[in-house]
């Protein structure tokens, strides 16, 4: 069975590495309520079991490196 994507977001905490989950899939959001949705559930699927990890070109090989070990740890 697959991880938990809060599982890997709390390993990464614990390393003082920010993570998130996706972005919450627009017809969930509040203000789209009351809007006509037309959807087959993969958006809802990414979300609940989505991750975002850190990312950019400040980051050095070795950030990186630090991240996937943490990740392959969880997984």
């Amino acid at each position: 069975e697959k991880s938990d994507p809060r599982q890997v977001i709390e390993a990464l905490e614990n390393g003082n590495i920010e993570s998130r989950p996706l972005w919450k899939p627009m017809h969930l959001q509040p203000l789209f309520k009351d809007a006509m949705v037309i959807e087959d559930g993969t958006s809802q699927g990414l979300f609940d079991k989505g991750l975002c990890l850190p990312s950019g070109s400040s980051m050095s090989d070795e950030d990186v490196l630090h991240v996937c070990d943490i990740v392959k740890k969880v997984l």
